[in-house]
This record gives C-alpha cells, sequence and structure tokens, in this order.
C-alpha cells in the first residue's frame, strides 16, 4: 500500500511539473528588433514634386555600415533592425543632404504593424537653380517702416510661374554665410526681379541685432524645400540646398 501511495505522490508531482514548464513556454517573448520603413517624396527647387524618389540613399548614422536605397515609389525599408533610437542621412546627387534626429524603433504591440515602425513620408528638395547676381542697401525703411530695404538681381529673372527662392544670413561681421550668421531668414520669393525686400527695425531686434549696431547681409538662392535641419553638436542648423554663388555681404546700421 505504502508503494502504491508513493507511486501517486511521484506521478502527480510529476504532472504539476510538465504544467507548470507548459506555461512557462507558452508565454510569447518579447521581440527585439523589427523592420523600421519610411518613404521620401522628392521636389525640384521651385514648387513641384518630382518622379525621381528611386535611387535615394539613406543612412542610419548611429549604426556602422547601415544603408539602403529607395524603390520607385521612394520606399526603404531596414529589416531586423534592433529597437532603439537612430539618426538617419537621406542623400542623393543634386539634392544635397538632409537628417532626421532621434527616430524611435520601439516595440508596440497596440500598433497596426506590431514590431514594425513607420517613419512618415520625407520631402527631399533639390539644391536651388536661383543665383543671386547683385545685392546692395537701398534705404532706411521697408513699407512704410524703419529698417532695411535692398535691391538685388536673381538668375534666371523670377516670373509668376516661376518664381525665385532665396534667404538671407545676417551677422555683425563681413564673412557672414551659410556656416557663419547670426540670423536667417525665412525663405524669400519673387515673381518678379523688382518685388521689395528688406527688414523691418522690430524684425531686427527680434532676429538679436539692436538699433545702432553695424548688419551685414547675404543672400543666397534657396530651394523651396529646403532640406534644412538642426545640427545638434554644431548647434545651428544647416542648409543643404544653398546655392553658394552670391556677390559679396552688404552693411547696414539697424535704425
Amino acid at each position: 500500500m505504502k508503494n502504491y501511495v508513493l507511486l501517486y505522490l511521484v506521478v502527480l508531482l510529476f504532472g504539476v511539473g510538465l504544467t507548470s514548464c507548459s506555461k512557462k513556454d507558452s508565454t510569447p517573448a518579447v521581440p527585439t528588433s523589427g523592420n523600421l520603413s519610411g518613404s521620401i517624396q522628392t521636389w525640384d527647387d521651385k514648387t513641384t514634386s518630382t518622379n525621381d524618389m528611386a535611387g535615394v540613399t539613406v543612412t542610419i548614422t548611429n549604426l556602422v555600415n547601415k544603408s539602403t536605397t529607395t524603390d520607385a515609389q521612394g520606399r526603404y525599408t531596414f529589416t531586423n533592425l534592433p529597437y532603439d533610437q537612430y539618426d538617419l542621412e537621406i542623400s542623393k546627387t543634386g539634392y544635397g543632404t538632409t537628417k532626421v534626429f532621434g527616430i524611435t524603433h520601439s516595440y508596440d504591440p497596440a500598433a497596426s504593424s506590431i514590431g514594425n515602425t513607420q517613419i512618415p513620408n520625407i520631402s527631399f528638395g533639390k539644391k536651388s537653380t536661383t543665383t543671386v547676381t547683385a545685392l546692395a542697401v537701398s534705404g532706411n525703411n521697408v513699407l512704410g517702416e524703419p529698417g532695411v530695404s535692398f535691391s538685388y538681381t536673381v538668375s534666371p529673372t523670377p516670373t509668376p510661374a516661376s518664381r525665385a527662392f532665396v534667404r538671407y544670413f545676417l551677422s555683425t561681421t563681413a564673412d557672414v554665410s551659410p556656416t557663419k550668421y547670426l540670423a536667417a531668414s525665412a525663405v524669400v520669393n519673387f515673381s518678379n526681379g523688382s518685388a521689395i525686400t528688406g527688414f523691418s527695425t522690430s524684425q531686427l531686434v527680434g532676429m538679436g541685432f539692436t538699433s545702432g549696431q553695424t548688419v551685414y547681409a547675404k543672400m543666397f538662392g534657396e530651394s523651396f524645400v529646403t532640406n534644412e535641419y538642426y545640427q545638434p553638436n554644431l548647434g545651428y542648423k544647416i542648409f543643404p540646398n544653398i546655392n553658394l554663388t552670391s556677390p559679396p555681404a552688404v552693411s547696414f546700421v539697424v535704425p
């Protein structure tokens, strides 16, 4: 009788052990990697999207040798990518380079595509074909307010159907440039060669300048889709699509 009881206990304990192992093994492991996907839409330097989306290089810059290229629809995918934060660099001949920092790639069981991350579409513009050929200070007011106004010429001559896009860079030194500036204007567009352009005193003060201060300005051709991005280690914005052909800086005193 004792032998039967002992055998029963052994069988019972063995069965409990199997049940415990079975429950433990049935719990799915949380994935540690998934696909990171996105798409690129290309633009000319004006306001027209293009069908030039194939062959754009997309590189993960905080991994070694991790890059891919887009297909004809501008799509790209990094497969089985470990979950982490990533920085992307996007480049193609004629377009310059743009960067996107701090993309979070993580496992989300509530997402429609579990384990995969979809990056929103990125607009990617061509380098500017607008060349600034002349720039001069034309007055100490703009649109009836104290400030500074400029005269300019650009090539090709802008028209309502083919506008010119430009950007100003300003500093307190004559070597102002797209990489050495204290203020950068928004993109300015002209539909003809005599449009009024300049900055009011209040705008200049808002940029960090003061009345009575000498300021230097340069104008450069720019693109409608500028590819601009903030470079954290440099502490300022990069403007990859600037046409660097430009006349010398002009100076003025803030009214």
